[in-house]
């Protein structure tokens, strides 16, 4: 009897250990790793672009793979839920594509967080739905979380998640690049987590220079900043390059960071605000512009459902621009995150073919 009972023992314990050395196997055996620079096809029409034009829109939005709308929480910022019911879902999908075909006069739309048939969104591939919306535009997709298993939370776990960033465009891009970053989390963790990268496109404008459009989703739960830091590092890398070839720059997207300067007491919209440290510094990319909204957030909490002037909100979707690029306007759409926990964020800019200053820095 005591022989039988040990063995039992053997087999509680042993069972759970073996599944776990199973679970990480199969996750190291399948993880995606990407190259550091990828070239990436472009699909759709678009329209040829003017080399006369000099004024362009942008819009910035992540949408959270319509999994995170008003009435969303999610397990691992302290809400309970994994995932919304599937018609909850559907409909934070219906009125995010509704936004985006309602803002189909705009240059450009940076997405970040769009599902390509992962097992949290139901096998929705969402940029094939969005693209039936904005059927005149280009679109450029690059892929920054690849996991063939993620086994939390225990009991309903995450599964398999293929997600990733996307530019649209009206005019074709003549080239397409997805720039992996070198910031990881430590293993095993790193197994279960994003790839980050930022997505280049470039399109030939005034005087045969070219416009490098930069669509970003940089780390979040990142304590320390150290992954931020490192991200924002070879960021800054290449945007200096592409400058110093007299290149106008537009970079935007999901920072997980506050712009600098960002202020939370300014925020009017009756929403409860606060700051993220460390914020982007003044020392990165001096002499560009950080665009921003100080008036309205762009995200919020998502451990309770949203409640104006309960929910923590604060700002991390924005825009940089080089210093032969002017800015003409800049607001934050009021979407009371009904369909995702990102409001979208609209500027728009100006290059300026007879800037005299130096490209060098």
């Amino acid at each position: 009897m005591k022989r039988k009972m040990i063995y039992a023992l053997l087999i509680i314990i042993g069972l759970p250990v073996i599944a776990a050395i199973f679970v990480l196997g199969y996750l190291q055996i399948t993880e995606y790793w990407p190259a550091d620079i990828e070239m990436v096809q472009a699909s759709g029409k678009g329209l040829p672009l003017s080399s006369a034009r000099t004024d362009f829109s942008f819009l910035t939005w992540n949408i959270g793979y319509a999994g995170l709308g008003r009435e969303a929480d999610f397990f691992y910022d302290g809400g309970t839920m994994v995932q919304p019911e599937k018609a909850e879902m559907a409909n934070y999908l219906k009125g995010i594509e509704a936004e985006l075909k309602a803002q189909d006069s705009v240059d450009f739309i940076f997405i970040q967080e769009i599902d390509r048939g992962g097992k949290r969104t139901y096998g929705q591939d969402q940029l094939a739905e969005i693209e039936k919306g904005l059927p005149d535009f280009c679109n450029v997709y690059a892929t920054n979380f690849k996991v063939a298993y993620i086994p939390i939370p225990l009991f309903k776990p995450i599964g398999k998640v293929n997600a990733g960033l996307c530019t649209f465009s009206k005019y074709p891009p003549e080239n397409n690049e997805r720039h992996a970053y070198d910031a990881f989390f430590s293993w095993p963790k790193r197994l279960a987590f994003l790839k980050r990268c930022f997505l280049v496109s470039s399109f030939e404008v005034c005087g045969g220079k070219q416009l490098i459009v930069v669509n970003l989703h940089n780390s979040a739960y990142d304590v320390t900043g150290e992954l931020r830091s490192k991200e924002l590092a070879l960021l800054q890398t290449y945007l200096q390059r592409e400058y110093q070839k007299g290149n106008f720059i537009v970079v935007g997207g999901d920072w997980n960071m506050n712009p600098n300067g960002f202020r939370p007491e300014k925020i009017s919209s009756g929403d409860k605000a606060f700051s993220i440290q460390p914020a982007v510094d003044s020392t990165f990319m001096p002499g560009w512009q950080i665009v921003y909204d100080p008036l309205l957030p762009t995200n919020r909490n998502t451990d309770a459902p949203y409640k104006k002037g309960v929910t923590g909100t604060t700002v991390i979707d924005f825009f940089i621009i080089s210093p032969n690029v002017k800015m003409l306007n800049c607001f934050t759409l009021d979407k009371g995150f009904e369909n995702s926990d990102h409001n979208p964020v609209f500027a728009k800019f100006r290059l300026n073919a007879g800037f005299s200053g130096n490209p060098l820095f």
